[in-house]
């Protein structure tokens, strides 16, 4: 018989919830809460990226902006 313990995934690790009705179970649900409404079911960006999207963002739109004006003048 094969050994089944070799070929069997590895399972993810769980992360342990505090029990409910402590703070730090109030301030987890009120975390997550508001990752929840910032999500909106998108796929998650991770936090150092923002900063560079919105900074990237910004120099596109400044750029679009100049070129406007030099086309209307």
């Amino acid at each position: 018989m094969a050994n089944h313990k070799k070929t069997k995934k590895p399972r993810k690790p769980q992360k342990h919830l505090p029990k409910v009705g402590t703070p730090a179970d109030n301030a987890y649900r009120l975390k997550r809460s508001r990752e929840d409404l910032l999500d909106f079911g998108l796929v998650k960006i991770p936090k150092g990226s923002v900063r560079t999207i919105l900074g990237v963002l910004a120099i596109v739109v400044v750029f679009l902006v100049v070129l406007a004006f030099i086309a209307i003048t």
